[in-house]
């Protein structure tokens, strides 16, 4: 059972006062509301009507209220039981406009669902991946998709389709006040305050924007003409299949596992004191959770669904983590579906309120790419694939010409640069894993064989560049079972051991002539700075140990074999 860090206001499974929970539930709804600008943004690159794009804003809410109900509940198959509520995710933005350009909302919906099946696989699949659920590749996908959006943002702030008019420059006044504000308060604020960045940069924003006409009677007409009450209208929704942009959707699907998977971490790690090691099946059912808020989103219309970094800073920011306001905030965003003024005032925001918000977003994600990576001291062949895997998809933003002359689909394929990057980095990966893994072995007395190991195993640290944490813990392990041998009198020879790496596992071999014991599986045992510090920290920390260790024992005569794994 976890231990109930002393910090906390309300800890998971505790229900805030109903006058509190509904104050609480209110706040994570409305920032959650803020990401309902991405489905308008995509809306618009799918061409579609304004009342489409009111109505599609509505069922959205409707699509994160069912998100955030499942992440919350704790059940056998899905939901991680914490308050990690999903939001309209940036790592979906570049695929879904690719995918509206092409297919419009259609195609969002129909790629959406996609990505969400492909999620669910992957939920089945964590531990028998692990050679590319690593920190490097982790740390790699968040990189590009910082980059990708960032790109995104930048067109959208920028404006440039209206460069050369007498307005322009109002466009770029409303990016680069919305951009300061949301990035002064992330520099300067205090605690909560540095978490609602976004909200107060989006306030200073439409400020901004009205102060310089760009809101105007016209703008906001609109909204006074909607009604107060009335269901969203999905007599809209359709469905299709682009074959060409299935890899850009598998990549984003990958990516949103590895958020969730950082994310929960980091809400495990809040919610217990005596926090040692990710719970990999609760992390299992988040990413199937996490899956089903995608697949909702799909068959709504919408894109894409990730659980919200910046929502899980907030909650170790305030010490509230009660998973019962996640029901709570589902319930308001469920009532924000049937209010059209909400889903029209969201409309109505210019879209250089968007492309800044985006910028922000990419910025924290480029430098949380690059903090997970650099987690873990990189070898020759990790710098060579990542290395070349960037480079090619750079080259998709720098040479467009080139991609787009190569034929269907390939254009459409390499043409990706979260794809291109994603595929390379993680075939490069297997293939320079020949000849990866690294031995050396030593034979000693049983009676010196614990002290002789200890500087044995650091001269093989040194040299393979093994993490602390993992020499630490094959230390334990070792001299744990070297004692056990010894108290035991199962060695009647000199103890040989060996030890060698695959830059996942260290393996310890203890060979010797004797009886073969009995060995049962080893299990081992804030503040948030930003938006995406959830995630950074979540995904080190599941890198530094989120599968138990393994034992075995093996007999041929009098030979006995000991194993000994642990994980990198």
């Amino acid at each position: 059972m976890p231990t109930r860090p002393p910090e906390l206001l309300y800890a998971v499974d505790e229900r805030p006062p109903p006058g509190r929970l509904a104050m609480l539930g209110l706040q994570y709804a409305v920032l959650i509301g803020i990401y309902l600008i991405f489905v308008v943004m995509v809306a618009r690159a799918a061409k579609a009507p304004a009342q489409v794009i009111q109505d599609l804003v509505g069922l959205g809410f409707i699509a994160v209220a069912i998100g955030a109900f499942v992440q919350a509940y704790r059940g056998s198959l899905f939901g991680s039981g914490y308050l990690a509520p999903p939001v309209f995710s940036a790592i979906y933005v570049g695929p879904a406009i690719m995918a509206a350009e092409a297919g419009g909302l259609p195609a969002v919906a129909g790629l959406t669902i996609f990505a969400g099946l492909t999620e669910a696989a992957l939920s089945r699949l964590l531990l028998r991946l692990r050679v590319i659920f690593q920190p490097m590749i982790a740390g790699f996908t968040v990189l590009v998709v910082g980059f990708q959006l960032g790109l995104v943002g930048l067109a959208k702030a920028l404006d440039i389709a209206e460069e050369g008019t007498s307005v322009y420059w109002a466009h770029v006044s409303v990016a680069l006040v919305t951009l300061a504000i949301a990035v002064g308060f992330s520099i300067w604020g205090k605690r909560v305050l540095r978490l609602l960045s976004i909200l107060f940069g989006v306030i200073a924003g439409l400020a901004a924007a009205y102060a310089t006409g760009l809101i105007d009677a016209a703008t906001i007409a609109p909204v006074g003409a909607a009604p107060w009450f009335a269901l969203p209208n999905p007599s809209f929704l359709s469905y299709s299949l682009a074959a060409p942009l299935l890899p850009a959707f598998i990549a984003a699907g990958f990516a949103a596992t590895l958020r969730t998977m950082g994310v929960i971490t980091t809400a495990q790690k809040i919610n217990d004191a005596d926090w040692k090691r990710p719970d990999l099946a609760n992390i299992k059912k988040a990413v199937l959770g996490d899956s089903i808020g995608t697949l909702t989103a799909g068959a709504l219309g919408c894109p894409g669904t990730c659980v919200g970094p910046s929502l899980v800073g907030v909650s170790s920011a305030t010490g509230a983590t009660s998973r019962a306001i996640a029901f709570m905030a589902a319930a308001f965003l469920a009532a924000f579906a049937f209010l059209p003024k909400v889903a029209a005032a969201i409309v109505s925001l210019p879209p250089e309120i968007a492309g800044s918000v985006l910028i922000f977003t990419s910025s924290f994600m480029i430098t949380s790419g690059i903090e997970i990576v650099s987690s873990r001291t990189l070898s020759t062949r990790a710098c060579f694939a990542l290395s070349i895997a960037l480079l090619l998809g750079l080259a998709t933003q720098v040479h467009t010409h080139y991609f787009q002359a190569l034929p269907a689909p390939w254009n459409d394929i390499l043409g990706n640069m979260l794809t291109i990057s994603l595929a390379v980095a993680i075939g490069l990966t297997l293939l320079f894993r020949i000849g990866i893994r690294r031995k050396d072995a030593m034979v000693w007395r049983a009676s010196d064989a614990l002290a002789a190991f200890v500087p044995f195993l650091d001269k093989e640290a040194s040299t393979w560049k093994l993490n602390p944490e993992l020499v630490d813990r094959a230390k334990e392990g070792v001299a744990e079972i070297v004692s056990h041998l010894k108290e035991g009198h199962f060695i009647d020879a000199p103890l040989d051991i060996e030890t060698s790496y695959d830059g996942l596992d260290l393996l310890v071999e203890l060979k010797y002539r004797g009886r073969a014991p009995h060995l049962g599986a080893v299990e081992r045992g804030h503040e948030q700075a930003h938006e995406e510090a959830a995630v950074t920290a979540g995904l080190k920390s599941f890198g530094a140990g989120a599968h138990s260790d393994r034992t075995s024992v093996s007999v041929d005569g009098d030979e006995v074999t000991v194993r000994l794994w642990f994980n990198a």
